[in-house]
């Protein structure tokens, strides 16, 4: 049912509908989030008609900003557009209010949901008794974006700069790097259509493809996108961000070579290039429009022009993906709202691309029914990025139930969120129990579709225009800065890529070290690591069982296991071996460490993700000849014992992972 909150406005045309919409700026109202406490229990809406008014039963409700005398409240009086926190009792009045006003999608756990409006909804909210706070930091940056002055001109990416990066990339790393054009926006595959804030023709939707091109597949797939919401402008950076790290980092990191020689990396820093063409218009760039969704104007002619706090055209391409699309009030039918979902399930060519795209890389791992699990050893591990009010999201968004994989989700979540396992320290959570329905969205769809593991990460900032120093360095509200505290998070979500849910089972191994690192041919190498459980919140916790390393050829290629030395009787133990260079070839190698739990899982041994070193073995000293004034005989040289290898023991056996699970 509609409207069973909303104010009565003014009956003009433009009056009544923006009675409808609200902006949903994500950033801006970071603050609110962080202070994150209820003081008082909220009180009750109840709804009594279907008519456009509030009504409540708890009339009395005292508003913590009003202005005894006059009955204005001065901070309300002062902005045109006001950041609030509405409080509610229950779930089922967070859900109505969440739907009736396209809250923005900050987690609703303090006990309120966010909404962005004007004053005269302010107003109306607490004449009829519910409890509305307002923050004033986001509300004068809203009312005044002329005060962002890092935006754009600051260092944000424009749409071009942003694919001219993607260029550069792809030149200068040819044999790791491919650009792919999985399709066009919404604008270019309208021509014509798009003419404000000027005519324009729309962009092809460009995602890097990165992997060694010289290691056979197939590879486990790891998909990360940002800026599916177009003002979202930190999220392509954090994703560039992870192109050079792997990329800059890839001759001299063990981990990111090995993830970059055996897995497919599809990173796609703009899902929305459209949208942000409008945003990065405002203002030539300095006060940048606070514009959410793709470009698509089809209905959109009673919408704000220039998109306003509250409303304007476009479609919510995270409510518009073909899984339970519109089903469970988790978007809107009206074309200015913020979460507007389209004409149909998948009507949207940004969308429908991310998804043709990833059909043809992960097969369909779970049955028909919404209750069927994708099976232990499902592959795939799919990123959907926003902001900016930090936490860690999973599936399901449309309902309360849990995901059938919920325990295995859940636990990556945890291990995302861990700051002592690399983690971001943010929240994590369900989309419904962080946040409230949302319904058409993109991990539900990756999960529900294919059976990928799938998350939402909102980044930190404190504001949805953070300062673009942040992005690198430590500041608005982040201890590092916010591509620094995400990128633990985001190479572990790599690793685990090729069976997520099995690999949560396991234990991390930490501080891979070989020591010396460079050795002669025939001298050894000591190798140490720490094989990990103990790190926050691991609902699998349990004692190491066993390590073991591998050389240069990894467990799923058919390498050789040979353990490792430890105590294996708590959940974190120091193992160590002595790793025999004199068959190895000169060069450089690669060691591959693991763990694994005393128990099994399902049949399965309880192996965790991989961590690696380099080890560089040199030809060692030449001898120098001697030299004397009369030529003699040479003298043969004394044969040097070849050194034996140290025998590896032969790999135990192991389940082949099932790809796709036979329908019940």
């Amino acid at each position: 049912m509609k409207n069973n909150y909303l104010y009565t406005g003014n009956t003009t045309k433009k009056s009544s509908a923006r009675a409808r919409f609200v902006f949903r700026v994500f950033g801006v109202v970071a603050a609110v989030t962080l202070a994150g406490v209820a003081l008082a229990g909220p009180k009750h809406l109840s709804v009594r008609s279907s008519k456009p008014q509030i009504v409540a039963e708890n009339t009395d409700a005292s508003n913590n900003h009003a202005h005894a005398g006059s009955g204005k409240d001065p901070i309300a009086e002062k902005y045109n557009t006001l950041v609030m926190r509405v409080y509610f009792r229950d779930r089922a009045e967070r859900d109505r209010l969440a739907q009736e006003f396209s809250a923005e999608e900050v987690p609703t756990t303090g006990g309120y949901v966010t909404i962005i409006r004007d004053r005269d909804l302010y107003y109306s909210l607490t004449a009829h008794g519910l409890r509305v706070e307002i923050d004033e930091n986001s509300s004068r940056n809203l009312s005044d974006p002329q005060i962002m002055r890092e935006t754009f001109y600051g260092g944000y990416k424009s749409v071009e700069e942003i694919y001219a990066f993607l260029d550069e990339k792809a030149a200068q790393f040819p044999d790791l790097v491919e650009k792919v054009d999985i399709g066009d926006s919404w604008c270019k595959a309208n021509p014509g259509a798009c003419v404000l804030p000027s005519p324009w023709n729309g962009y092809d939707l460009w995602v890097l493809h990165i992997t060694n091109r010289n290691i056979p597949g197939p590879k486990p797939v790891f998909w990360a996108d940002g800026d599916i919401h177009a003002r979202e402008i930190a999220t392509p950076e954090v994703v560039m961000r992870m192109i050079d790290y792997l990329l800059n980092n890839y001759d001299t990191d063990a981990d990111v070579h090995w993830l970059v020689d055996y897995h497919d990396i599809w990173l796609m820093p703009e899902v929305n290039p459209d949208g942000h063409h409008i945003v990065e218009a405002g203002g030539g760039g300095n006060s940048p429009y606070y514009y959410r969704k793709n470009g698509n104007n089809l209905g959109g002619d009673g919408c704000s022009w220039p998109p306003s706090a509250f409303d304007h055209f476009g479609v919510d391409n995270n409510r518009n993906f073909p899984f339970q699309w519109g089903c469970c009030g988790g978007s809107s039918d009206f074309v200015c709202e913020q979460t507007y979902r389209g004409v149909s399930a998948g009507s949207e060519p940004e969308d429908m691309a991310i998804v043709n795209k990833i059909r043809t890389l992960v097969p369909d791992q779970r049955g028909p029914s919404d209750t069927d699990p994708a099976p232990i050893t499902a592959t795939g591990v799919y990123q959907n990025i926003h902001t900016v009010v930090p936490v860690n999201l999973f599936s399901w968004g449309w309902t309360t139930t849990q995901m059938p994989n919920f325990a295995e989700t859940r636990n990556i979540a945890a291990h995302m969120s861990a700051p002592n396992a690399g983690g971001n320290g943010y929240p994590y959570g369900s989309i419904i129990e962080q946040l409230y329905p949302v319904d058409g969205g993109s991990i539900d769809w990756a999960y529900g579709e294919l059976g990928m593991a799938a998350f939402s990460t909102e980044l930190s900032g404190q504001d949805f225009l953070p300062p673009y120093s942040c992005i690198d360095n430590p500041g608005c509200g982040s201890s590092q800065g916010i591509w620094p505290e995400n990128r633990g998070m985001l190479l572990y979500l790599a690793k685990i890529a090729r069976t997520p849910y099995l690999t949560s089972h396991g234990p991390d191994a930490n501080t891979v070290v070989t020591n010396p690192a460079s050795v002669p041919q025939g001298v050894p190498s000591q190798l140490t690591a720490s094989i990990n459980f103990a790190w926050s919140n691991n609902a699998f916790s349990q004692n190491v069982g066993a390590a073991e390393y591998y050389i240069d050829t990894p467990p799923w290629a058919g390498g050789t296991a040979i353990p490792m030395n430890g105590s294996f009787n708590s959940p974190t133990v120091a193992v160590d071996a002595t790793i025999n260079t004199a068959s190895l070839s000169v060069g450089r190698h690669v060691i591959f460490v693991q763990g694994r739990g005393v128990s099994d899982f399902q049949g399965f041994q309880t192996w965790g993700p991989i961590s690696a070193a380099f080890l560089d073995v040199t030809g060692g000293p030449t001898p120098t000849p001697s030299v004397t004034p009369t030529p003699t005989p040479s003298a043969t040289p004394t044969p040097t014992p070849t050194a034996t290898a140290t025998p590896r023991v032969t790999p135990r056996p192991r389940p082949t992972p099932r790809v796709r699970p036979t329908p019940p």
